[in-house]
């Protein structure tokens, strides 16, 4: 048989009543206090915040073009730039820009250099 154990303990001190409910009720009419304070001072702060403008959007978008068939779409993409690359044309008339096939960009790039660049470029 087991030896009865001394279940009091004089050295040690715990805790013989749970915590008042009067201090959770205070707690949780504080909680409820301050939100009220704080809705109070952020509507005195911010009165225009409920009855002002919206910041959203006020137009529809719209809707975003689909590519429909992109395997057409691709080759004919690329013939637009390649066009572009090789032909001459304007780029901003108003302003006097033109844009000229890339291969005799290269070459006057090459025979010439470019203006105003640092270095070796001349």
């Amino acid at each position: 048989m087991p030896a009865s154990r001394d279940v009091r303990n004089p050295g040690v001190a715990v805790e013989r009543s749970d915590a008042p409910l009067r201090l959770f009720a205070f707690l949780a009419a504080g909680t409820i206090v301050f939100i009220a304070i704080s809705f109070v001072a952020i509507m005195a702060i911010y009165p225009r915040s409920v009855t002002g403008p919206s910041d959203a959007p006020t137009r529809q978008t719209t809707a975003p073009q689909l590519q429909i068939d992109p395997y057409t779409d691709l080759p004919a993409h690329r013939e637009a730039e390649t066009r572009e690359l090789t032909s001459y044309g304007w780029v901003d008339r108003r302003h006097g820009i033109i844009r000229i096939p890339i291969d005799q960009a290269m070459q006057d790039i090459a025979t010439s250099g470019i203006k105003d660049w640092p270095g070796d470029a001349q």
